[in-house]
């Protein structure tokens, strides 16, 4: 009977697992306070980063490879743009691919994929879209 209990408890254990939702920093390309991935087609790349450590500022960060472009967002929403080879940096190795229709969250920042685009928000109100033609800015 002891037995019966036991393996009862381990039932429901996993069922409640099973139903319950990701929060953002389980997202598998995050934790809570950094984000590194790149798109399925490997062409545009991004890092968030929320009270990681000292010296490394809160921002996002995207890059796309064609053409080569970059763009960084600050926490109050501050743009700097670049086009050239000279804007790009090397993605991690390992980097996790974040599939289209996907999204990711580390404090106030948030990303999204879409086919080709990645459309990046800081704070729900102002942000960015980068893809494979331009950076447009919004909000």
């Amino acid at each position: 009977m002891h037995r019966t209990a036991i393996a009862a408890m381990g039932v429901a254990v996993v069922a409640a697992c099973i139903g319950t939702p990701n929060a953002a920093a389980d997202n598998r390309v995050c934790s809570t306070t950094s984000c590194s991935f790149t798109t399925a087609s490997h062409t545009i790349n991004c890092e968030m980063d929320f009270e990681r450590s000292d010296g490394v500022p809160d921002q996002t960060y995207c890059q796309s490879t064609t053409p080569p472009q970059s763009v960084t967002m600050s926490l109050i929403g501050e743009m700097k743009t670049c086009t050239g080879e000279s804007c790009l940096g090397n993605a991690g190795q390992g980097t996790p691919i974040l599939p289209n229709g996907d999204h990711a969250e580390v404090g106030p920042f948030s990303c999204n994929v879409e086919p080709n685009a990645v459309t990046c928000m800081a704070n729900a109100r102002v942000g960015f879209t980068i893809d494979n033609s331009a950076i447009t800015t919004f909000g």
